[in-house]
């Protein structure tokens, strides 16, 4: 679900940041902080129809059908567009600018980066600063980042690195276990690890990536078993496709959302990802975290496996990555990192400086300001109130979720 709420327009913008008190205040308000007097050109609705026609004839049909706006500029959460309306962005650019639109301090990072260096097949210093961060802040033992421009490169390349790391030590490695529910990306691979029929009608052979198994997901809400009289059944299932029907030695790994976003904000119970972790270690399999959507302070942490004390082997990152800018990364751990050699895996864009100066700098805004725990107080308050509701009213089936996710 997309949610804009729209706002008359304006000529100027309050800059300063919004007080935790205001976060928490109720959502009620009627008018929106003011863009700046540095006023983007207003378009008639002849000019509006006009480019909504080429983007008709121009854009291939693919791109999902959406509210039917065109943005023009961006501030903090707000966007205006090219008639001047203004909107609340609640789906922050697809999750993306967890820092806001146009932060300062990330657009002062790739001016200035750009400026100086766009693009090399080399070692950049941006490239090198961000991964020393991420080996900074991610859960241990994760340590070497590799870069590249999307969710998708990202978990493509992890399923390959989990693959070399599985052949490296003898096993086959044929398989890779998946989620029911579960939404991984939608290239070949990726599509094919993504749990719902809905993403693959009319595919044909392409979502058809041999060797992806699907275990059930942590869904409390749709199982019959019942939490907690289940005893985790789901993760047993997990152990039982591992164990009894593939064999340790078929699997390369298990990658797991934290929180399946795209499968409908499925929060886990508590007991799940640790005990699918540890059935992982025990027979040999990755454990792989896809904290592409969780990542970044979204649920309230500054990664999602912290809720869960998590220890991945490989963790998969991208979207407020980069503040906006397109980029994304694969962690994974000493060890696991022994599995790649010279030239195995590349792309042309990857490490991109630019838009690694960008993420350092969101990074940084996204610390400094306190992001997670401003997410976690104010999620914790919006979902007591959905709570409430949800006593009042039968037809709500359930709430859920973490942090402002």
């Amino acid at each position: 679900m997309i949610l804009l709420l729209s706002f008359e327009p304006s000529t100027e913008f309050d800059d300063r940041p919004p007080s935790e008190s205001s976060l928490l205040a109720p959502l009620n308000r009627t008018s929106a902080p003011k863009f700046s007097r540095q006023r983007c050109t207003r378009m008639s609705q002849a000019n509006l129809r006009e480019l909504e026609a080429k983007a008709r004839e121009y854009i291939q049909g693919c791109y999902p059908a959406l509210y039917p706006i065109l943005p023009l500029q961006g501030k903090g959460t707000y966007l205006k567009d090219v008639t001047g309306k203004e909107y609340l962005d609640c789906f922050s650019g697809i999750s993306v600018t967890n820092v806001g639109h146009c932060h300062p301090k990330v657009v002062k990072a790739i001016c200035d980066q750009a400026s100086k260096l766009a693009h090399v097949l080399w070692n950049n210093v941006p490239m090198i600063l961000l991964a020393e961060k991420l080996a900074q802040i991610a859960p241990k033992p994760l340590k070497k980042s590799y870069f590249c421009n999307s969710g998708n490169e990202a978990v493509e390349g992890a399923v390959k690195l989990s693959k070399k790391y599985s052949h490296k030590h003898g096993r086959v490695g044929s398989h890779v276990l998946t989620l029911d529910h579960g939404f991984h990306g939608r290239g070949g691979v990726t599509l094919t690890l993504t749990g719902e029929a809905s993403y693959k009608h009319g595919m044909g052979g392409f979502a058809d990536y041999p060797g992806v198994v699907y275990a059930p997901a942590p869904y409390c809400y749709r199982c019959p078993a019942k939490y907690p009289q289940c005893n985790i059944a789901c993760a047993q299932k997990l152990e039982d496709l591992i164990v009894h029907h593939l064999s340790p030695e078929n699997v390369a790994a298990f990658i797991v959302e934290p929180i399946e976003g795209e499968g409908g904000i499925i929060v886990p119970p508590d007991e799940y990802l640790p005990l699918t972790q540890k059935i992982c270690r025990e027979n040999g399999v990755l454990f792989v975290v896809d904290e592409v959507q969780t990542g970044f302070g979204r649920t309230g942490k500054l990664f999602a496996s912290e809720h869960y004390s998590l220890s991945p082997d490989i963790m998969t990152l991208a979207k407020a990555l980069g503040s906006g800018m397109p980029i994304s990364a694969v962690m994974c751990s000493d060890d696991i990192n022994t599995a790649w050699e010279a030239g195995d895996h590349t792309t042309t864009f990857s490490s991109n400086p630019i838009c690694c100066a960008a993420a350092l700098a969101g990074i940084e805004v996204i610390i400094e300001e306190k992001l997670p725990e401003k997410a976690a107080s104010t999620g914790r308050y919006i979902l007591e109130g959905l709570m409430e509701m949800e006593k009042r009213h039968n037809v709500m089936g359930e709430v859920r979720g973490k942090g402002m996710m």
